[in-house]
This record gives C-alpha cells, sequence and structure tokens, in this order.
C-alpha cells in the first residue's frame, strides 16, 4: 500500500457497520504502524495534545535518518548495511524514510547525468554555467556558480546599496580541474574598491598553472591579463571592470578549463 493510497482510507468517510473492507483495513493499520508521515497525518486528523505529537516523533526516530541521508546516496546498500546499521535497519521498515531516501537518490542521479563540462576541444573544456559576481563599491561575492563549482566558507557579504543581502551565496568557490586531484579556488577579495579576485589551489600541483583572464566581446575575445601560479600561492587578479569575462587555467599537459566570468555594478 502507497502513501496516497493510504492517506485516501484514512480520509475517507467512515463506512456503514457490517460493510468494512477488513483486508484494505489490515493494510492501512500495517501501513500507517510503519510510516511516520502517515502516522503524523492521522495524530492531525484526531486533533490530539502537543505531548502526543512528541512521542510520535521519539517512536519513529525519524530526524536522526534525516541529518544522514544525503551521505549515503554514495554508497550500495552492503555499504550501508555494514557502516550504517542503524540506518539501515530504520529504512528497512519506516515507509516515509525509505520513500525520501529513494526520492533523493533520484534527484542525486540526475543531477550528476547533467554534463557539468562541455568539450570544446580535444583538450579545451568549458564550465557549463557562469561564475557572477557583484561588484560594487566593495565586492559583495557571488550570486551564481557554474554547476561544476561548490561554494566555499560562507562568508559575510559586503552590503552594497539596492542589492539584497540574500541574493549573495558566498565571497569564494572552488572546482576540482578535470580528474587531476587538483582544486582552484576563486574568490572574492572585497578589500579593494575595484573588482578583485583571487585564484588559489588548494591542493600543490607538481607543475605550476597559466592563468589568463580574457574580456569577451562581441567581435571575439581578447586576452587581459595573463599570470602563472606555483603550488598554492594565490594569484591576484586586479582591476577587472564590470563585464564579461574568460578565466582559463592552461596546465602542463596542454589542457585547458575554462569559466566564463560576469562581474556586474
Amino acid at each position: 500500500m502507497t502513501h496516497t493510497e493510504a492517506i485516501a482510507h484514512l480520509l475517507a468517510p467512515a463506512a456503514p457497520e457490517g460493510t468494512t473492507d477488513v483486508a484494505a483495513r489490515d493494510a492501512v493499520v500495517g501501513h500507517v504502524a510503519r510510516c511516520s508521515d502517515c502516522w503524523q497525518l492521522l495524530v492531525a486528523l484526531h486533533a490530539t495534545e502537543p505531548a502526543d505529537d512528541r512521542a510520535m516523533a521519539a517512536r519513529f526516530g525519524c530526524e536522526a535518518v534525516h541529518d544522514v541521508m544525503f551521505a549515503l546516496v554514495e554508497l550500495d546498500p552492503a555499504a550501508i548495511a555494514r557502516d550504517h546499521a542503524d540506518v539501515a535497519r530504520h529504512l528497512g521498515w519506516c515507509h516515509a524514510c525509505r520513500t525520501r531516501f529513494a526520492e533523493i537518490a533520484d534527484v542525486e542521479r540526475e543531477r550528476r547525468a547533467v554534463p557539468r563540462w562541455l568539450e570544446l576541444g580535444e583538450h579545451v573544456r568549458e564550465a557549463v554555467g557562469r561564475l557572477v559576481v557583484r561588484i560594487g563599491r566593495a565586492a559583495a561575492g557571488l550570486v551564481e556558480i557554474p554547476d561544476a563549482f561548490v561554494l566555499g566558507p560562507a562568508l559575510a557579504p559586503v552590503p552594497l546599496r539596492g542589492v539584497e543581502p540574500a541574493s549573495v551565496l558566498s565571497q569564494s568557490a572552488r572546482v576540482e580541474l578535470g580528474d587531476t586531484g587538483v582544486w582552484a579556488e576563486i574568490q572574492v577579495d572585497e578589500a579593494d574598491a575595484a573588482a578583485g579576485l583571487s585564484l588559489r589551489l588548494s591542493s600543490a600541483a607538481p607543475e605550476p598553472l597559466s592563468v589568463r583572464v580574457r574580456e569577451a566581446r562581441p567581435d571575439g575575445e581578447t586576452l587581459v591579463a595573463r599570470y602563472t601560479m606555483h603550488g598554492t600561492e594565490p594569484v591576484l587578479v586586479r582591476g577587472l571592470w564590470p563585464g564579461s569575462f574568460v578565466v582559463e587555467l592552461h596546465d602542463a599537459r596542454d589542457g585547458v578549463h575554462r569559466v566564463r566570468l560576469d562581474i556586474a555594478s
């Protein structure tokens, strides 16, 4: 029996005495006894005391399972049973958590199936999406990142006149360069009145990387800056203006990773 069927039976008007489908009733009771979502609906229908809600939550113990669901997506059933035995037992009987975990796994699989890099040539890859930086009298931070990036630690954004603070995601983001195991971090520099970015490798690379910043114009791309990154030493990119740019990271094996950068005033 599904959640929808169980809830439909709970909401249906009471059948006349002697006409109740015993098998259906038993199926509903069995489902609700192992489903925290349907049990919560049943509690709400009967308008019980708040203490009953707390007792229901303690009985099912779903909250602790919710906290670790995302960490289990990449594990196979054997690994979950071995390393997270309590969670595996809970998922084995709790219909609500099992359904929720299946939905999370489906969403994660769909997200990973979408390409995060576009192959522009034999050795050239471009991140899907754009890195958008909001700049004012001081750098506000990142308001959009490409799919391949992950946000860095949340920092207090610099307030801008006419810009809602909630629009700022973070002031740093990082991305893995292919399958090299090397991560590059881009951080908005708020100490400069002009647009300022810093690039840093979060793990020491065996060879230096070349960084090139190009302005994207209607008639093509124009090189505006070039740097060399050694190890974990940061490279500071100063004096950029509102517009569209392309940041390129060139490795020693002729591999190029391109990221489109928009700076908005």
